[in-house]
């Protein structure tokens, strides 16, 4: 249950917008604390915020997981006309392949803009860039087909090759096979270096946004600190006047038990002086009568 609410948490906020991740993974967290769940609140506060490349695939996956599904199949079609060695059918499919991910990439660029994201040449390439690498490394697919993906994916590996081609535009001229593969590992430093320094920007973000968010958590920690400090200096002086009042009051009260005594015994004294008058009284009365007759 703890992974699966984890996974639900990091999936919603891999879609967010990255300006809100942070204030929205904090808001997650507090959640996580109140239900009583700390270890999800600890695992939701490590999740590393997506760049904005990684933003715009995952919020792809979310709005479009229909054609997703049909690029992954194409990836699927792809593995076994290879393993079959069925050119025809790897030409054809390469090029459903390539088409899929142009349009893919065309609706990630729309959907960021609708967001409120206007997404440069380099941030569409590198969308495209992991589309493919999605089809060419089970771990990247998983985590692009979840949407959960943190940063802008590349295969580097020894994959099928038919799989980790980038999509090509369309009519390129066929350029000498050395100067392509000059070029190629060009483009591939240029790519991996551009990645890294958006991966650091991004990552610099990020961490001065924790720093101001637990500044801010100090400040409001220091606030309730002297807050409570106040109150707790008021109840000691309340404390200190009740106690006070209890003391006169106890004083009063000793004072007033003595005079019930001694009231009590000077009535008991009274009641007896009566008790004797009355009985003086009647032997007074008696005589009279006898001496009446």
């Amino acid at each position: 249950m703890a992974d699966t609410e984890l996974d639900n948490t990091a999936s919603e906020l891999c879609a967010v917008d990255p300006q809100n991740f942070v204030a929205a993974r904090t808001a997650a967290v507090a959640a996580a604390k109140e239900s009583g769940n700390r270890k999800l609140a600890a695992s939701i506060g490590k999740l590393r915020k997506p760049t904005t490349v990684a933003w715009m695939v995952n919020l792809l996956v979310r709005e479009e997981p229909e054609d997703i599904a049909e690029l992954f199949d194409i990836g699927n079609s792809l593995r076994e006309a290879q393993r079959r060695s069925s050119a025809e059918k790897l030409k054809e499919l390469s090029a459903a392949r390539a088409q899929s991910i142009r349009a893919l990439t065309r609706r990630a660029v729309e959907i960021a803009r609708e967001h409120g994201h206007p997404s440069t040449e380099n941030a569409a390439r590198e969308v495209g860039q992991t589309l493919g690498a999605a089809l060419a490394d089970p771990e990247i697919g998983a985590r692009v087909q979840a949407g959960r993906v943190v940063t802008a994916e590349s295969y580097s590996g020894f994959g099928p090759a038919v799989l980790t081609l980038a999509p090509e535009p369309e009519n390129t001229p066929q350029e000498p096979q050395a100067e392509t593969k000059a070029k190629s590992r060009e483009d591939a430093a240029l790519a991996q270096a551009h990645k890294r320094f958006e991966e650091a920007r991004e990552q610099l973000t990020d961490a001065q946004e924790d720093e101001e968010a637990a500044r801010e958590a100090v400040d409001a920690a220091d606030a309730a600190a002297e807050a409570a400090s106040s109150d707790l200096s008021a109840i000691k002086e309340r404390l200190a006047r009740l106690r006070a009042e209890l003391h006169d009051a106890e004083v009063e009260e000793a004072a007033a038990r003595t005079t019930e005594k001694s009231a009590d015994r000077e009535a008991r004294r009274l009641r007896r002086v009566l008790t004797g008058a009355e009985a003086r009284t009647a032997e007074l009365r008696s005589t009279l009568d006898g001496l009446g007759r």
